[in-house]
């Protein structure tokens, strides 16, 4: 088949920067895997997991520009409710529910950066509704998505 470019040029690349963030986006892997986990519990995802699952999310929120605090200050309304559960004596799964509007509501002030981690973290709170255990695991989740965003290399602003 004859090449029908001439010699030294190239095909224009249509590729930017968005179309890369969807090739290399994690959110629907990991939503689908976490969501696996919506009827059993957020207790049975084990450590390796939710680790790599972390790790995934931590990097694309970075390449997003994701600032840290935008998920702190949620991770703070998600351990605000661990205070008031009393290391699971008063655990109310009604609060832990109520954090998808939260989510929502910070995903509709920036919806590019929050859209994808509100993605994955939805069935996450439902899984992690279930109990106080299960609550811990959504916890963990939330605190190493931040940690593997901070490094690699996430702002806080």
């Amino acid at each position: 088949m004859p090449d029908n470019r001439h010699h030294g040029q190239r095909e224009p690349r249509q590729e930017n920067r968005a179309d890369r963030r969807q090739e290399e986006s994690p959110v629907q892997e990991v939503k689908q895997k976490i969501e696996s986990y919506k009827t059993r519990g957020l207790k049975e995802l084990s450590a390796n997991e939710l680790v790599e699952i972390a790790d995934k999310m931590g990097k694309y929120l970075k390449l997003l520009d994701l600032k840290t605090t935008q998920v702190r200050r949620f991770l703070d309304g998600v351990r605000r409710i661990d205070v008031q559960s009393n290391k699971g004596k008063n655990f109310n799964s009604d609060l832990v529910v109520l954090l998808k509007p939260k989510l929502a509501y910070a995903a509709g002030r920036d919806r590019e950066k929050i859209k994808p981690l509100m993605d994955v973290l939805e069935p996450a709170i439902t899984a992690g509704a279930k109990t106080y255990e299960d609550f811990k695991k959504l916890i963990a989740l939330i605190e190493g998505i931040i940690a593997y965003h901070r490094f690699y290399g996430g702002k806080d602003s």
